[in-house]
């Protein structure tokens, strides 16, 4: 697994989720048990995180802010 950077796009407070847009294209799901740190998410936030692909849908995990 290899990090990537990308910008949240969007995220829901009370569904605790959102979507990274991914620097190399895409949207990526994350929940907010995937960030490592206290910060609350914010649209347009730059991040650095990890395409996790073990279960069925792909998802960003270890999302840190940069």
């Amino acid at each position: 697994m290899t990090s990537e950077t990308g910008i949240i796009r969007c995220f829901n407070p009370k569904e605790k989720k959102g979507l990274i847009t991914s620097d190399l294209g895409g949207d990526i799901c994350f929940d907010i048990s995937s960030i490592s740190s206290n910060n609350q998410p914010v649209s347009g936030s730059l991040v650095e995180f990890i395409m996790d692909d073990s279960s069925n849908k792909l998802q960003a995990v270890k999302v840190r802010f940069i």
